[in-house]
């Protein structure tokens, strides 16, 4: 392979031309989200089936309770006052945690492993993993909190309408370095923060791709969750397997050479 600006000879996993800097076309063929995405589709075509009972674990204590506590949050708590807004955030943050941690937990079975194999007996084995991914959603929720009040301000303090725009590309940009997280955790045996912020420094050249795979598993799930939930039970490990063979692919373009 050869740079088509100055012809240099390139290594196939070269993402930047070592001579002129500029960017090759490997994230947009060896790299491209979507050929990823379709070859674990393919990979589980045949599978998803035994995944069920795994899945349906996630589902109750993960997908109902957190869409539950969404729906009451909405439509019974109220934050008029600045002590009711930090009392309120707080109790989101610790509630959705709890529950956000039990649909992580997958990634605690197939995060180190290259099999497509996720069972319930599994889960409930890896189960004492549990409070590493409620660190980990701990650690997203205090984000979260963070850019909230940052953007849309406490009462009597409102911010700048503009930040509205930005706290919308805060949580687009922040899906993308978080979501990987969960398997850089597990693969290389390392602390939630440091899975994050070894996301956040050396997936930065396929930033783009990852944010487009988590577009299109964060909508084709919302559809799923939105015809009676069901749907979810064959899209969730999809979502689990699609997501660790893209980074065990970015893995294997040495993006993670320089580790911490």
């Amino acid at each position: 392979m050869r740079c088509k600006k100055c012809n240099n000879r390139l290594a196939d996993h070269d993402i930047w031309c070592v001579a002129c800097g500029t960017q090759t076309q490997v994230l947009k063929t060896s790299l491209a989200a979507t050929a990823s995405l379709r070859k674990t589709r393919e990979h589980l075509r045949n599978r998803i089936g035994e995944m069920v009972p795994a899945t349906g674990f996630s589902i109750i204590l993960g997908v109902i309770p957190i869409a539950v506590l969404t729906w009451v949050f909405h439509n019974y708590v109220n934050t008029e006052g600045t002590v009711q807004l930090f009392t309120v955030l707080a109790i989101k943050a610790v509630l959705y945690s709890l529950f956000l941690a039990f649909l992580l937990l997958p990634f605690s079975v197939i995060g180190n492993d290259q099999e497509y194999c996720l069972k319930l007996k599994q889960l409930w084995m890896n189960r004492r993993s549990y409070p590493r991914y409620l660190v980990f959603s701990l650690i997203n929720s205090i984000y979260f909190i963070i850019i909230y009040l940052v953007c849309f301000g406490v009462p009597g303090f409102a911010s700048d309408p503009i930040l509205r725009l930005v706290w919308v590309v805060l949580v687009n940009y922040w899906m993308a370095i978080a979501l990987p997280a969960p398997v850089i955790m597990e693969k290389m045996n390392l602390t939630p923060f440091r899975a994050i912020l070894l996301s956040y420094r050396h997936l930065h050249d396929a930033r783009w791709n990852i944010y487009l795979l988590v577009l299109i598993l964060g909508v084709m799930n919302l559809v799923a969750f939105s015809l009676a939930i069901f749907p979810l039970l064959f899209t969730l490990p999809l979502s689990y397997f699609a997501l660790r063979d893209y980074v065990y692919l970015l893995d294997s373009f040495e993006l993670f050479e320089y580790r911490m």
